[in-house]
């Protein structure tokens, strides 16, 4: 199995599973979520700066759920502090952690290209 660092396999696998083992679904779903990467966060800056909290509720939910069905558990842990906070309404307490979920989407999304690029053989897979 290759190893990664902020991906995990066994969920990244489970997704491929829910698709029916239909690897281009799967690929199509890796791609959509590094496309959206920069507009979600653009988003979630947006809501933030202008305390639309709502707003930055949904963009949240979306990254987290997307975020746990590719195996992305370190991003969803850092959106999920940013949500808490935004759950009570503290933006001051949700901005400290954006740099570190811009950091982090970002080298998610990095290897996941790197994972689309350098697919395991058939049968390798652990799930």
């Amino acid at each position: 199995m290759i190893q990664t660092r902020y991906i995990e396999h066994h969920r990244y696998s489970r997704l491929l599973d829910h698709l029916s083992g239909d690897a281009a679904s799967q690929r199509r779903f890796v791609l959509d979520f590094v496309s959206l990467w920069t507009p979600r966060t653009e988003r979630l800056q947006q809501a933030l700066t202008t305390n639309n909290l709502q707003d930055a509720d949904v963009v949240l939910l979306s990254i987290r759920s997307s975020s746990t069905m590719i195996g992305a558990m370190m991003l969803e842990a850092a959106a999920g502090l940013i949500h808490s906070a935004v759950k009570r309404r503290d933006v001051a307490g949700a901005e400290k952690h954006v740099a570190r979920l811009h950091e982090l989407g970002g080298l998610t999304c990095a290897e996941l290209i790197w994972m689309l690029e350098h697919p395991e053989p058939a049968g390798t897979s652990a799930s």
